[in-house]
């Protein structure tokens, strides 16, 4: 019986080790993620980032623990905003702050969803004497890449629904954020009131720029959402959650509580939504990670749109859990 070399069988056990750990997660060259997503993705086994069929960008959000509502008292949040007529009252639904943690990963959309992927998922759903939604906006308004605006909770909760019809192959379930992981998306491991820092400028974020926040300058006001992409993204690679439009969540509008959750979806009743982000038109202490603002959900404005979530495929995690 021949017997193999001391080199040889050295060799075998390289390959068989090299085989069994996870290859290096490859990076899109739009993607602007962090060494921390790069490190959930090789872990799980799964992209870092992908493109769906309509174009729409998605990077993953890594699993967490953050403080969830302002650091700052709704007093401090009030002189801060520097308005004659800014409440306290306005901002106490952000407080208690809490401990919240997000026990999986999921991909959160780069961007607002755009007019172009809007018209893409929902026109095969539309009858031929519907219009587009787009044709009562202000000229101003329109554009593929502008995001899309006047669109209520259902409707931003049926495109999600339509949009994973239409990707059901590719085992992709899609949703709105909870509030819980849009607000950690929007920090990605910051606790300041935005993700820039303590304030922003007209240079960073789509807001009023006649208002300002702690020690921030007057800057530009646009007076209309501009493209997604404008401005830099924060550190998990995310474009826009301060200003341009305001965000739909998934969950109810409830009150917090003090204790730490895990997870949470918000109130099982009620109809008022909540809106995230602030927008073209709202003052920058509206655009605060943790600002909240009630809105029913059957009601729909030019300042206000949403983005979306995937769900990583169940498969995938079985693999990582197998392993």
């Amino acid at each position: 019986m021949r017997v193999r070399s001391a080199a040889a069988m050295f060799l075998v056990a390289t390959v068989a080790v090299a085989a069994s750990v996870r290859a290096e997660p490859e990076v899109p060259p739009w993607a602007k993620v962090s060494p921390e997503q790069v490190a959930a993705a090789k872990k799980l086994g799964v992209p870092v980032a992908f493109e769906n069929s309509v174009g729409m960008r998605f990077v993953l959000i890594p699993p967490g623990t953050f403080m969830m509502g302002s650091r700052d008292s709704a007093m401090e949040v009030a002189q801060r905003c520097a308005m004659p007529n800014a409440q306290a009252g306005w901002f106490y639904d952000e407080h208690p702050r809490h401990k919240v943690t997000l026990t999986g990963a999921f991909y959160m959309a780069t961007d607002e969803v755009t007019q172009g992927c809007y018209e893409a998922v929902t026109t095969p759903e539309r009858k031929d004497t519907d219009k587009k939604i787009s044709d009562e906006y202000p000229d101003e308004f329109k554009g593929t890449r502008n995001p899309v605006v006047k669109v209520s909770w259902s409707h931003a909760e049926k495109f999600c629904k339509t949009l994973g019809a239409q990707e059901a192959e590719k085992g992709r379930e899609y949703s709105l954020p909870t509030e819980a992981q849009w607000e950690y998306a929007c920090r990605a491991g910051t606790s300041a009131p935005f993700s820039f820092g303590e304030t922003i400028s007209t240079d960073q974020v789509n807001y009023h720029g006649d208002y300002t926040y702690g020690d921030g300058r007057k800057g530009k006001h646009r007076g209309k959402p501009l493209p997604v992409g404008s401005f830099p993204p924060n550190a998990w690679g995310l474009y826009d959650m301060h200003g341009n439009v305001s965000e739909w969540c998934a969950d109810r509008y409830g009150n917090y509580g003090s204790a730490a959750e895990s997870d949470p979806v918000g109130p099982e009743e009620g109809n008022a939504r909540v809106l995230r982000g602030g927008s073209w038109r709202s003052y920058p202490g509206a655009c605060r990670c943790g600002f909240r603002l009630r809105w029913e959900a059957g009601s729909s404005s030019y300042n206000a749109g949403f983005r979306v979530c995937c769900a990583i495929p169940t498969e995938s995690l079985q693999g990582a859990s197998d392993e």
